[in-house]
């Protein structure tokens, strides 16, 4: 009964927003989706996402897709989140069926040596909202899933921070560079590994992105390029992309 639950709270979600006016829903295109130092897909890729928000929107549930038009990526994942006054709380289900990924690919199998699911949960403070601080921190750790290393036998727990600053924004442009680096809170004895590279502590994702706040007849597209540095693994990459739709 357990592994129904998320595809009747997805239902349950839908038919409720479709009743109010707390319904949001964006769609995007970019040239690669990187994550977190990781180059998830190398093409160019679409993405979506659909959610539900209370009427002060603090709480949101969302369902989040994206995928390469080649078919080489695919990914669909499931969140809640609440944010108040800078602070957020997240716990995603992160779902990547891609053709050679890990795990058995069955949607609703989250065994966790077989799933290809894993659980990130996360928690971030902008100064921004309450001050005139431009800083984000965040946290976010695999809590269960797909993050059990080499050995299989324990979760590693790996964890990335990130610190982001807005060094400049105006009503045309925002240039947004950020750091963020990864461990393992429970690592596996004599290997030397996590989630996002093969070092103990490293910085993975060292990145610049630049945003046009482009409208046409007051309707946003905002286009960002961006390059992104992996120095743990000593490999960089460049991406542009535009949002669609925002609503």
């Amino acid at each position: 009964m357990k592994k129904y639950i998320l595809s009747l709270a997805a239902i349950a979600m839908a038919t409720t927003a479709m009743a109010s006016d707390n319904l949001h829903a964006s769609a995007g295109l970019e040239t690669s989706h990187l994550w977190r130092g990781i180059e998830v897909s190398n093409g160019l890729t679409y993405n979506a996402d659909l959610s539900v928000s209370d009427n002060a929107d603090h709480f949101r549930v969302g369902l989040w897709g994206g995928g390469m038009f080649t078919g080489d990526y695919k990914e669909f994942d499931y969140y809640m989140s609440y944010a108040n006054k800078g602070f957020s709380v997240s716990v995603w289900d992160i779902y990547n069926f891609s053709d050679g990924a890990p795990g058995n690919h069955k949607i609703f199998n989250y065994k966790p040596n077989e799933t290809s699911h894993f659980i990130d949960a996360g928690i971030a403070y902008n100064f921004g909202a309450c001050s005139k601080l431009p800083l984000t921190l965040s946290w976010n750790t695999v809590i269960a899933g797909r993050d059990r290393g080499v050995t299989g036998d324990h979760n590693l727990y790996s964890t990335f921070i990130n610190a982001s600053v807005n060094v400049y924004d105006s009503d045309k442009w925002n240039v947004n560079p950020s750091i963020g680096a990864a461990f393992a809170l429970n690592p596996e004895e004599n290997v030397d590994g996590h989630f996002y590279g093969t070092h103990k502590f490293s910085v993975v994702d060292l990145r610049l992105n630049v945003t046009y706040k482009l409208k046409i007849k007051n309707y946003p597209l905002p286009l960002t390029v961006g390059a992104m540095w992996n120095p743990e693994a000593n490999k960089g990459y460049f991406r542009a992309a535009v949002t669609l739709v925002s609503l």
